[in-house]
């Protein structure tokens, strides 16, 4: 039979070493694991968003600027490719080497 041995703590280290095992335990635990969730937009959401024109994001879509994905009747743009498809304009005016 294995030994206790117990010792004088304050109560702030107690507590953190009760949460700190709690938190071990829950993250394995399914129903506490974060989910990430897909944001999804439509072709006028996604035009608004990009503040283009529906032929623009048409034509942006078959130049392959920007990802799109079908599901039935439906075209949908996710937030992350969106995201990921803009990118940032290197001047030299404020930016001294």
């Amino acid at each position: 039979m294995a030994k206790i041995t117990l010792q004088t703590f304050e109560v702030s280290d107690l507590e953190k070493a009760v949460f700190n095992s709690f938190k071990k335990i829950l993250k394995d635990y399914p129903l506490f694991q974060k989910k990430e969730k897909l944001e999804l937009l439509s072709r006028k959401d996604a035009s608004k968003l990009l503040c283009i024109s529906l032929p623009t994001l048409h034509q942006w879509t078959k130049d392959g600027v920007i990802n799109a994905y079908r599901i039935g009747n439906r075209v949908l743009y996710k937030l992350e490719d969106i995201n990921n498809a803009l990118t940032k304009i290197k001047t030299l005016k404020f930016n001294k080497i």
